[in-house]
């Protein structure tokens, strides 16, 4: 029972009060109260609110496939209805995509050999209801209404997506691992690699072979170097009863026909918050607002602020007014609603231990990203845990930040650890919205009971974090923006702070960087000025011709049957991944140092005491060298004493967002108005930020879906110089849950170790919004690493 005093217990036993922390009850499944039902009027009332904020997109639904029966009418040479329509046969647990069955792949590639290798579909995306689709059994190629209406505008159907198959023709032609840029692409997708000798382009995209429309508007099946079989023509078809679509718009009609939807002008001001006025700056935690953001003239820079414990039907409606206005809304106070279950990184772990066996996983290993170069690593799960409350640091002083990636290792986390998402899920605030069963307006609830589910979370993000910004190597997640509505809760934080010898050799290093970053700016090199080492220099890194595998020996985890070997791979930017050969391992712990510079090495740890001593041996052919540590400063006599940071603190920043605020995570969200400029900032700028293993960014397929970019600071003020634009600044405190609206762009910076969980959710207000980006990603290319229909 971490931060629980013995007198605490005795006087308040954590099992009597039902929150005991054993591994048996860690992993029993709870039963909790389900969410306050609403009155049956006001049910209905947000029943009829979801019906009229969907009916816009069953409309665009029916026209679409309205447009295409008038075409196939036109191919037939007579009127048709739907019933004329072939039904076409899935199963109900299928999750319909436009593209080929993997079944038909099967029997496709059993039927044609080699030749019909790399095929694929189109665009990837979830199919609706009609769809055109190849009759021959053996190919089963299945093609989206958008796509067709694409190729019928002599436009590349499916965007970049598509391009893949010529990639995959390339292949073929001169051999496995041949990348080229395809027809139609740009500098952007980031895949130019020469052909083989004497290979000519020109000459391979001669022999690709050419994919159209036929004259009456039918649509042959494409030839097999473009994913078909070349011999058919694409059939239409519908997956559910005909007519389905204008029934659902006929009878909602009539349910929602004496509807008054609220007010919905967004050209003024909440009425209902405690102030309005943007030239108020109200830090008290009673006025249900903060401030976030500087723009003049403008009603949007308060975000509302509620308190959880007094949430009622008054604030479900206020909250209601600012989410249709697509503003982020932070919910405060909300482990005041709960049973006190501790989300404290150590009980975390236990958790974790007992639920190895459901997950059938043998290792104590977890997956992490080291946000200094962004490869992927393999850490001992309490080794992770230690960094999180004491701290890790390379050699040079340079913190270690390490974030968890997909943990628990499982879609479901509620299964592994039972009463953390037990406890998670009734702390949900306006649960009509965000409640992954039983949310009235939830529209991922809506599913039918057989039909696979969208992987929605719940899902833990933990990661280091200081509060000072580095400049490299924060700890955060880079600018994206997800498909669907989201709330993200913080659980849990640790301040962990740096000594003054530490604060000093950063500072050092940030002028490194900032020459480093001078120079290539301005089109030089590291040699044109008089210091300017690598990015791994600096941090007392070497590169060897091989990975470096590290065994992190701790006298707990040999008890438990813990180790595991720390190993880096890239993390890959845009839409490629792949090992990265000339990386270092994983640095030791907190107290330990990190490298040596200038040898190719083997390094072991051992711990001699209880003192937590350790001793890092440097071994090699042609040297041999120590260095002894213990505790968090280093016994070298030429540094300093560790003491911690004050107010004082050399690297505080002056800006005025991070000299005031002291919660775990620093938000910035934009207004979807501003994406457009945002996205120019970010294409103009781009070589100005860097990404695996610190490289500047030469390419971009998509500004904010690449994930590559983190503004600081200087970008962000930088931005409005330039564009006039600023995102929501805010911190987030432990206890407090932030909504974010589908389609606002947004990165996070811990200042402090943090636990959150998230949970996406689609809400009726921005189910336009969610259709919109399902479209920006469908055009994304196939093996863009965050291409994804989520839902």
């Amino acid at each position: 029972y971490p931060d629980r005093r013995k007198k605490e217990v005795k006087n308040a036993c954590p099992s009597c009060c039902g929150n005991c922390n054993c591994k048996a009850c860690l992993q029993a499944d709870v039963v909790m109260a389900s969410h306050n039902e609403v009155d049956k009027t006001v049910r209905l009332q947000r029943l009829l609110y979801l019906l009229h904020k969907t009916l816009p997109l069953l409309r665009q639904i029916q026209e679409g496939q309205k447009t295409e029966l008038d075409v196939e009418a036109h191919i037939r040479g007579s009127q048709l209805a739907e019933e004329d329509l072939t039904k076409a046969i899935f199963d109900d647990d299928d999750r319909v995509y436009w593209r080929t069955a993997l079944a038909a792949v099967s029997r496709r590639d059993s039927a044609h050999g080699d030749a019909a290798v790399g095929r694929r579909d189109n665009c990837n995306t979830s199919i609706v209801n009609f769809l055109r689709s190849c009759p021959n059994p053996d190919c089963s190629y299945d093609l989206c209404l958008k796509c067709c209406g694409e190729l019928r505008k002599g436009i590349q159907p499916g965007g970049n997506e598509a391009e893949s198959s010529f990639h995959q023709f390339v292949e073929r032609s001169y051999g496995q691992g041949t990348d080229v840029k395809g027809p139609q692409s740009d500098t952007s997708s980031g895949s130019q690699v020469a052909l083989p000798a004497g290979g000519c382009l020109a000459d391979v995209a001669s022999n690709f072979p050419d994919w159209g429309v036929k004259t009456d508007g039918s649509i042959p099946c494409p030839p097999i170097a473009r994913g078909g079989c070349g011999t058919g023509t694409l059939e239409l078809r519908r997956i559910f009863e005909a007519n389905w679509v204008d029934k659902l718009i006929k009878s909602s009609d009539v349910l929602t026909s004496y509807y008054q939807p609220p007010d919905s002008d967004l050209s003024r001001g909440c009425s209902l918050c405690p102030c309005t006025s943007s030239s108020r700056d109200d830090k008290s935690d009673h006025s249900g607002v903060r401030k976030a953001a500087f723009r003049r003239n403008s009603h949007d820079v308060l975000l509302y602020c509620p308190n959880a414990a007094a949430l009622g039907e008054s604030e479900f409606e206020h909250f209601q007014v600012h989410w249709r206005r697509g503003e982020p809304v932070i919910v405060r106070n909300l482990l005041a609603k709960t049973s006190g279950l501790s989300w404290e990184p150590m009980v975390m772990w236990r958790a974790f231990r007992s639920a190895r066996k459901k997950l059938k996983e043998e290792s104590f290993c977890v997956k992490a990203v080291d946000c200094l170069d962004w490869c992927e690593v393999e850490i001992n799960i309490h080794q992770f845990f230690k960094g999180y409350l004491e701290g890790r640091r390379h050699r040079s002083g340079w913190p270690e930040m390490l974030k968890l990636k997909d943990w628990p290792p499982t879609n479901s986390f509620e299964e592994c650890l039972p009463r953390h998402g037990a406890e998670f899920i009734g702390m949900l605030p306006f649960s009509d919205y965000t409640h992954p069963r039983s949310g009235v307006l939830n529209l991922a609830t809506k599913l039918p009971a057989h039909a696979p589910k969208p992987d929605l979370g719940p899902k833990t993000y933990i990661a280091y974090g200081i509060p000072e910004e580095l400049g490299r190597g924060d700890s955060v997640a880079k600018l994206h923006c997800d498909i669907s509505d989201a709330v993200n809760i913080l659980t849990h934080t640790t301040n962990v702070k740096l000594g003054t010898w530490q604060s000093k050799a950063i500072t050092k290093l940030q002028k490194g960087y900032e020459a480093e970053d001078s120079s290539m700016l301005n089109g030089g090199t590291c040699e044109d000025i008089a210091y300017c080492p690598t990015s791994k220099e600096l941090l007392g890194l070497y590169q060897r011709d091989a990975d470096i595998e590290m065994v992190e020996r701790d006298p707990t985890a040999q008890r438990h049957g813990e180790s595991c070997r720390v190993t880096r791979t890239k993390v890959a930017k845009g839409n490629f991944s792949s090992p990265d050969e000339g990386d270092v391992g994983l640095s030791c712990h907190a107290e330990e140092v990190s490298f040596y510079h200038g040898h190719h090495a083997e390094y072991e740890i051992t711990e001699k005491d209880s003192s937590n001593a350790a001793k890092r041996k440097l071994m090699n052919c042609n040297a041999t060298s120590e260095a002894t540590f213990s505790g968090n400063e280093p016994t070298d006599s030429t540094q300093e004493k560790a003491n911690t940071v004050g107010a004082e603190h050399p690297l505080q920043s002056k800006n005025d967002c991070s000299a005031v605020v002291h919660g775990g995570a620093v938000w910035d969200i934009f207004r979807r108005q501003d994406v457009p400029k945002l996205t120019e900032y970010l294409q103009k700028h781009h070589k100005e930020f860097r990404g695996i293993n610190n490289v500047p960014i030469n390419s971009v397929v998509h500004p904010i879906h690449d994930q590559t970019f983190y503004l600081n600071e200087k970008h962000k003020k930088q931005l409005k110089e330039e564009y006039g634009i600023e995102p929501w600044t805010f911190e987030q405190y432990i206890g407090e849950a932030v909504f974010i609206p589908a389609g606002c762009p947004h990165q996070v910076r811990n200042r402090q170790s943090c636990i959150k969980v998230a949970l996406d959710f689609v809400s009726p207000d921005n189910i336009q919004e969610c259709i919109r980006l399902t479209e920006e990603f469908r055009l994304l290319p196939k093996f863009h690493k965050y291409k994804e229909d989520k839902l």
